[in-house]
């Protein structure tokens, strides 16, 4: 029987290949797989490309090890191929690496998790925008996509201090975005059920909602769910954008409200819709802006877009090692709870948001 191999797409301004090599033999060795097959990112190509040519000679994983652009090109060259997606996160956020529940500390965890035996089949989020220019661009995400203040983030936020401060070095980026950014006229439909026009400040796409430190962008996000999450932002005045920030921290507090429909609200288990913040899910989204935006996909910037189409597609992408972060979630929301001292009540709603979904052998 031959043996299976594993096939390294890397990215050579994240990784140093030397190193990289001697870590993957070794794991090869011990797990008597044969010699992988190696492929490096380059300026015309994020890795889109190099996948698809090793998918050639039949890897049975292909290692994505950089940031999360090269693990977005990387995943979108293997949806619907059947072959996993492994990853080695070397970046400032690893987004889809946290939404998976995959090591980040240790590469050398994280390395065993992508040669490991356990697969999960996620969803993948397909986007369609039109450029100001006029031009369509088609892309595939794996966490969210976003017009508005998440995209002007990525737009603020300086290379240097990301390579410098990691994560935090979004903080200033996300202040300045919340305090310059100017509403704009936002037409949308979810499934194509139009909502009515009206200014907004932003809006997100997610197929994940985790952000860095575990911060939940989007409450109740699930990355197998088959459907996309939809926040809108829309305060007006100081009093809104209170309102639309008390949303946020309810969302990630282990302080659950005792009410019902306000509990509802901050696990992402009902919709919302207040003049401050919508969040609805659908199959499929369409957006227009009253004037040309800044938009994302993934943290990446793609430009400035007036309209944009986006839909599920469940199922699309087979990955080695995720532990199932909606148990590791809930697990967490819970064990604060408990350590805080908070009611009975409120531990019971942790620990009854929604369950991981099964994990198979390859």
């Amino acid at each position: 029987m031959p043996r299976p191999r594993a096939a390294i797409v890397y990215n050579p301004t994240k990784v140093d290949a030397g190193r990289l090599r001697a870590q993957v033999e070794r794991i090869e060795a011990e797990k008597s797989w044969g010699p992988s097959l190696w492929a490096a990112t380059t300026l015309d190509d994020a890795g889109e490309g190099a996948t698809l040519r090793l998918l050639e000679q039949q890897p049975d994983v292909v290692i994505a090890a950089g940031g999360d652009g090269t693990v977005s090109a990387v995943a979108q060259a293997l949806r619907h191929q059947g072959v996993p997606l492994g990853i080695l996160p070397t970046g400032t956020t690893n987004l889809f690496a946290r939404a998976l529940g995959l090591p980040l500390g240790s590469r050398k965890a994280a390395l065993r998790a992508a040669f490991g035996d356990t697969v999960r089949s996620v969803d993948a989020g397909r986007v369609d925008a039109t450029l100001e220019s006029g031009e369509t661009v088609q892309r595939a995400f794996l966490v969210m996509a976003g017009m508005g203040v998440d995209a002007q983030m990525v737009v603020n936020t300086s290379d240097r201090g990301k390579s410098t401060l990691g994560w935090t070095g979004y903080i200033a980026a996300i202040v300045g975005s919340f305090r310059n950014n100017e509403r704009f006229e936002l037409t949308y439909s979810l499934d194509e059920v139009a909502e009515r026009p009206e200014p907004a400040h932003t809006i997100v796409i997610g197929n994940a909602g985790v952000l860095p430190a575990g911060i939940r962008m989007i409450p109740g996000a699930r990355i197998d769910d088959g459907l996309l999450d939809v926040v809108v932002l829309r305060p007006l005045g100081a009093l809104e954008w209170a309102r639309a920030v008390g949303w946020f921290v309810r969302t990630n507090t282990p302080y659950l409200p005792r009410r019902a429909d306000a509990r509802a609200a901050a696990t992402g288990t009902a919709p919302v819709s207040t003049t401050s913040v919508v969040h609805g899910r659908a199959r499929a989204v369409t957006l227009a802006a009253g004037e040309a935006q800044d938009f994302e996909i993934d943290g990446e910037y793609l430009g400035r877009v007036t309209a944009a189409s986006a839909w599920i597609e469940p199922a699309a992408l087979r990955v080695r090692g995720s532990v199932g972060p909606d148990a590791v979630a809930v697990g967490a929301v819970a064990a604060r709870a408990v350590a805080a001292g908070a009611p009975r009540a409120v531990r019971t709603a942790a620990v009854n948001e929604p369950q991981v979904s099964e994990l198979h052998p390859n």
